[in-house]
């Protein structure tokens, strides 16, 4: 009596693989391209530049298919936002393309909200524009945002920004508590990429890449990629992330906003795999007045295995006496790097290790070098050249070596703060000109010193726990500096050309076109 049943069912077998079979010898799907024009007509198709649509409100209205194109006219300015949903999401192969066409790059006048808006969909590329917020005190949005919502540990793929300069962007303050503690709104940044989830959990994006971007004047921060806040994640909202040859600066932060820190250029957060390469970030954070911690010009938290590269950090600010750092590798890092980076005349540290009570994944295997700092920690000068601080469930494997550090505040170079560190520093070259070469809070065993060079003029060599260290004879009585049993590490002038050692402001942007960055 099934016999039936099971005929219609191999019959319609039959016929779908004679469907598939039929269209694998179709050709893939050409996509549209529609034009938006101040000097179009919504009622047209939209299909060519003489028949342009007017407003990105009609564009909004049109559902877009794989390989679509929407481009607006250069030069010309379009009232925002413009918005893409799941309707809309393209393909790796075949992404949903919002661009520019004509001469110049088309403005995106956002007023008070966003400007591009997408939600939950993937297979998205935007370039070739520039995005203006009201302003970063009125402006609730940001310049381009990707926010997926969708619940389950969602990920959603293929993310291209590129070209794109994003200024004026805010956030509305909400009340304290209505966010929880640590999370991260899709307001007020130049570039916000992350999982907003409904749901609460670690959806996001992969396949992210940020390229030749400017951000500046938003209050939050210029670049943000983000999950939703969980102390107990297990997995990460984000991967694949690369930023190459973008510019963070003028984000002041807000000095309304005291749940958390504010005014960064680029902040990596919650993301498993990626790279930050030759972008520069200044003059961040002046307005943050936080309590709970500050900004930062370049950083990531809550990262596995993220290197930041060929960056540079300077003149970074904080409103509050907390960071206002150049680089920085925060709680919940693990086998992160920062590397070939050059900081400078920062308020806080060159460089900075962190963790903090409650941070999510364990602070293992980071790594600082081959870097240079330059007078940084100028207003704060208990931050250093390098800090290293734990105030969570401590941090292990931390590998610090071949860095210089040249300072001229009277804190020391080295900071290390807290216990339950497990720290190499090795041979890096340690200049200061008034203050002296280490602090450390405790005198922690964990904590090795081998193959260093040290010089200092007048100060202190060294502070260990409550007792200064006269010179290198005694830093090694407290067995840093013996490798093998053997003495090792110099206190010697290296003869170091100190305006020779600071970088030129071209030098992150040549490195940007010698990789074809920008």
């Amino acid at each position: 009596m099934h016999q039936p049943h099971l005929t219609i069912f191999a019959l319609a077998l039959i016929l779908a693989c004679a469907g598939s079979a039929a269209g694998a010898d179709e050709p893939a799907r050409v996509g549209i391209t529609y034009y938006v024009s101040p000097d179009g007509d919504d009622a047209t198709p939209g299909t060519a530049p003489a028949q342009a649509w007017a407003t990105l409100a009609r564009a909004n209205r049109q559902r877009l298919l794989p390989g679509d194109h929407v481009l607006l006219q250069g030069g010309a300015t379009f009232a925002g936002p413009l918005l893409l949903t799941a309707e809309d999401a393209g393909t790796a192969a075949a992404p949903v393309v919002v661009a520019s066409f004509g001469a110049g790059r088309a403005t995106i006048a956002a007023g008070l909200g966003y400007a591009v808006l997408v939600t939950d969909a993937g297979g998205i590329a935007v370039r070739d524009l520039i995005c203006r917020g009201a302003d970063r005190v009125r402006n609730h949005g940001s310049g381009v945002a990707f926010v997926n919502t969708l619940p389950g540990d969602a990920r959603l793929s293929h993310v291209r920004i590129d070209h794109v300069e994003a200024s004026g962007f805010g956030r509305a303050l909400v009340a304290p508590g209505a966010r929880p503690e640590g999370q991260q709104s899709p307001q007020g940044c130049g570039i916000m990429v992350g999982g907003d989830a409904r749901d609460g959990s670690q959806s996001g994006f992969d396949d992210i890449a940020i390229t030749a971007c400017e951000l500046h004047g938003n209050a939050y921060y210029g670049i943000l990629i983000t999950g939703v806040w969980d102390g107990h994640a297990t997995r990460y909202a984000n991967a694949g992330l690369r930023i190459a040859g973008c510019r963070a600066h003028d984000n002041p932060g807000d000095p309304l906003y005291h749940e958390n820190h504010s005014g960064s250029g680029i902040l990596v957060e919650d993301c498993s795999g990626g790279l930050v390469e030759c972008c520069t970030a200044w003059n961040n954070g002046a307005e943050c007045r936080t309590a709970p911690g500050g900004p930062c010009g370049i950083w990531a938290a809550s990262c596995h295995r993220v290197t930041i590269q060929d960056c540079e950090a300077y003149a970074n600010h904080t409103g509050n006496g907390l960071d206002g750092d150049g680089f920085d590798l925060d709680g919940g890092c693990t086998e992160c790097v920062l590397q070939y980076d050059y900081s400078h005349d920062n308020d806080g540290a060159g460089f900075l290790i962190y963790t903090y009570r409650g941070a999510p994944h364990a602070d293992r295997g980071n790594v600082v070098r081959w870097n240079l700092s330059c007078d940084d920690a100028r207003t704060l000068p208990a931050y250093g050249a390098i800090f290293v601080g734990n105030d969570g469930a401590g941090m292990d494997g931390v590998e610090i070596y071949q860095n210089t550090c040249i300072g001229s505040s009277a804190g020391a170079l080295i900071n290390v703060h807290g216990t339950g560190i497990g720290a190499a520093i090795r041979n890096n070259l340690l200049i200061a000109a008034a203050g002296p070469l280490v602090r450390m809070d405790h005198d922690l065993p964990s904590v090795v010193f081998t193959g260093n060079l040290y010089w200092n003029r007048g100060a202190a060599f060294a502070r260990s726990g409550d007792h200064d260290v006269a010179d290198l004879a005694a830093w090694r009585a407290l067995g840093k500096e013996s490798q093998g049993g053997r003495p090792c590490g110099a206190c010697a002038d290296p003869h170091l050309d100190l305006a020779a050692a600071r970088g030129e402001p071209t030098d992150v942007p040549r490195c940007a076109n010698a990789r074809g960055l920008v």
